[in-house]
């Protein structure tokens, strides 16, 4: 099926594509694998670069993305459920309305991240890194930080 935005034609090549959260046609990432899931683990694996990939409303549940750098990237709406964040870079990530229900984030960096709306119920997240810039994520503050209880 050829993509109206960029022309990307998914029957002509096989695999995924994941294009620049700041620039839809600049390519992050061109994969065999056929998931954006297996793509981006294989990514990871390979300590590729995902800074400010367009992952938004992507299925990474239980993805090992352990060391991922993914400074900047879009996940709004993802689904990282259980998803092994550990140690990743996540500094000026959206995260908005992500579900991070069971994710590891311990030593995350969140530094800058937009968690408004994002679902961290039973998240780890001992020793991550976390700033907050709106009022509108207090809820999100508290529970990290162990506040909630």
């Amino acid at each position: 099926m050829k993509c109206k935005k960029c022309g990307y034609d998914d029957e002509e090549k096989k695999g995924t594509v994941i294009f620049s959260r700041y620039d839809s046609e600049k390519i992050i990432l061109q994969s065999t694998k056929e998931t954006i899931k297996e793509a981006v683990e294989e990514a990871v694996s390979l300590d590729a670069n995902l800074k400010g990939a367009n992952l938004e409303c992507a299925n990474l549940k239980d993805a090992n993305l352990e060391c991922a750098n993914l400074e900047y990237a879009n996940l709004k709406g993802a689904n990282l459920e259980c998803a092994n964040l550990k140690d990743a870079n996540l500094k000026g990530a959206n995260l908005e309305y992500a579900n991070l229900k069971g994710a590891n984030l311990k030593g995350a960096n969140l530094k800058d991240a937009n968690l408004k709306g994002a679902n961290l119920k039973y998240a780890k997240t001992r020793m991550c890194t976390v700033n907050f810039i709106s009022e509108e994520i207090t809820q999100a503050k508290q529970f990290i930080l162990g506040l909630d209880k």
